[in-house]
């Protein structure tokens, strides 16, 4: 019997079908894989490329990402498996997917020398990156996630997976399914969920405000986390998040080391008055208003406000149960039924935090002349994450990406443009987006930049069949940002303008040989971490001015 029903099946492969148009891909099982790193990685679509590893000798690995926070870091291994009709969606991950997975994380525990060896090119820099974190003392902490438009594992897939972990203490899984993609793409609704939060002692103030109402709580931290995770309690229930500013909490907004010490220390009754506590709006709550610990039932709700601390607080909890006897936590409950009041609470309870950046930019007058000004040359510039959604995907531009190509060409910071990405609506903001621009100027380089996203795409695809990346275009895998740079280079050699059609083509080409000539003398850094060094951008200077040229002018 198939996995989904005929509805799901069209909905996801509709899905798919729109990623594989939206990326210009070859097959739909790629596209299926990029609709699920778009659930798990929000706006980081053009990072895309470096995350996948499938091809070529990908030893069953199909995506890596490495997540770097502080002293540790999380590092998500993907293995995809798409169905191509609803009748094979009956089919389960089977034995051997798993041994793979197993095989390849005893190589990468061991440091077993062929993973240096596969040829693979990402493979083979994620291993580079991983084993370079472990020499730093940084610890990592992994997820295998089994994505399938089928079933999940088989049971003799589970009980082999289970005894694989059993010894990697610091490896979890999950499998990413039709109901997880239906709920996380919005094609059904968001759940409907009821929570229930233990007030401790007679702790919860109420008021009331005609069509609104709320509480404020100190709430066992116990229960708190009970009501955000999943069944299986290894992760949190992303749709309590989809009105919250942040992008997906487990993903991107990351840990709060300060938050998990807290929780898990002799000091963890100090937790309360630490931190800033829970925001929560609701369609009603309910409580025994006279009765000592009273239990708050929450209905239809979100999380507004508090992504990181609740994403710390389950990573505590899973490290130290028995020290969450003493964490309490403060939690505001709003009811109310009006959409623009709970978007308000959001937007207002949100202000201080800086990952809130580019929602709190998104109406900055400058952003609002952009669009007019790309909207009368028939592009579509998004101030607001997919707020086009429904334009031509060539015709989109998001402002995040227009940063990114406006800090690699304009402000001559290729090696921030990825690194230090936040900050471009943060501490960047007035350098990069102002109105000093010509739109004509600003068209040529977001097409010129698009050139090189295209032949890296291109690359990427025909490379997965390849045993070895050679030849210059491996260069455009990591370092598209320094293509473009050095593309500028060129120009102010040349003194001349941002061209257009053929000879941007021909300027692109120009750019990749030159990073490559930069590039190819250094053996022993890995990609990554040469593109995201400065000394590369020295390496271009000092490559193009060995044609007689002075760049004082940059």
């Amino acid at each position: 019997m198939p996995a989904v029903s005929p509805v799901e099946w069209d909905i996801v492969e509709a899905r798919v079908s729109g990623a594989k148009t939206r990326y210009a891909l070859a097959k739909q099982s790629l596209a299926f894989l990029y609709l699920v790193l778009e659930q798990y990685f929000p706006d980081r679509s053009s990072d895309y490329p470096e995350m996948i590893v499938d091809g070529g000798n990908d030893l069953g690995v199909d995506a890596v990402e490495i997540l770097e926070r502080d002293d540790r870091a999380e590092v998500y291994i993907f293995q995809s498996k798409h169905r191509t009709s609803l009748e094979s969606t009956d089919r389960t991950i089977n034995d051997n997917e798993v041994l793979k997975i197993g095989s390849f994380l005893y190589a990468l525990f061991d440091k077993e020398e062929r993973l240096s060896k596969t040829g693979n090119l990402q493979l083979t820099e994620a291993v580079s990156r991983i084993w370079q974190l472990h020499r730093s003392g940084i610890i990592c902490q992994y997820r295998v996630v089994f994505c399938s438009n089928g079933k999940g594992l088989s049971n003799s897939a589970k009980t082999i997976l289970d005894s694989t972990l059993q010894s990697m203490h610091n490896v979890e899984y999950e499998v990413y399914g039709p109901a997880e993609i239906m709920r996380d793409i919005g094609a059904i609704g968001r759940e409907r969920e009821v929570g229930n939060l233990q007030v401790i002692g007679r702790e919860a103030f109420e008021r009331s405000d005609g069509d609104i109402r709320g509480v404020i709580a100190s709430v066992d931290g116990r229960s708190f986390v009970e009501m955000i995770r999943t069944a299986d309690g290894k992760s949190i229930k992303r749709h309590l998040f989809d009105e919250n500013l942040r992008i997906f909490l487990g993903s991107n907004g990351g840990y709060n080391g300060n938050i998990i010490q807290t929780a898990v220390s002799d000091d963890s009754h100090l937790f309360w008055y630490l931190n800033n506590g829970i925001t929560i709006t609701c369609k009603d709550y309910a409580y025994n208003k006279g009765h000592t610990n009273p239990v708050i039932r929450i209905e239809d709700f979100q999380i507004v406000n508090g992504a990181q601390t609740s994403h710390s607080l389950l990573e505590a909890y899973k490290r130290s149960p028995e020290a969450f006897e003493n964490v309490v936590l403060m939690v505001r409950v709003y009811a109310t039924a009006r959409e623009d009041i709970t978007e308000r609470v959001a937007v207002a309870t949100n202000s201080q935090a800086r990952i809130q950046a580019r929602d709190l930019r998104a109406n900055h007058p400058v952003l609002k002349k952009l669009e007019i000004a790309f909207r009368d040359q028939e592009y579509f510039f998004e101030r607001k994450r997919n707020m086009h959604a429904d334009r031509d995907p060539k015709r989109r531009l998001d402002a995040l990406k227009l940063g990114q190509i406006l800090l690699s060409y304009q402000l001559g910071e290729p090696d921030r443009a990825k690194a230090d990405s936040d900050k471009i609506f943060g501490e960047r903001f007035g350098a990069i987006f102002h109105e000093h621009y010509l739109i004509d100027d600003l068209c040529r380089l977001v097409e010129l930049y698009r050139l090189i996203e295209e032949m890296r795409d291109a690359y990427v695809a025909k490379q997965r069949d390849a045993i070895e990346p050679t030849g210059e275009q491996q260069y455009l895998v990591y370092g598209h940002w320094f293509i473009l740079y050095a593309a500028r280079l060129i120009l102010t050699q040349k003194k001349a303008p941002l061209p257009s059609g053929d000879d941007a083509r021909k300027l692109v080409l120009e750019a990749l040989a030159l990073v490559a000539n930069a590039c190819a003398r250094v053996k022993s850094a890995a990609q990554y971490q040469l593109f995201r060094s400065p000394k590369t951008k020295e390496r271009l200077i000092a490559e193009i001015e060995g044609r007689q040229m002075s760049l004082f002018d940059l």
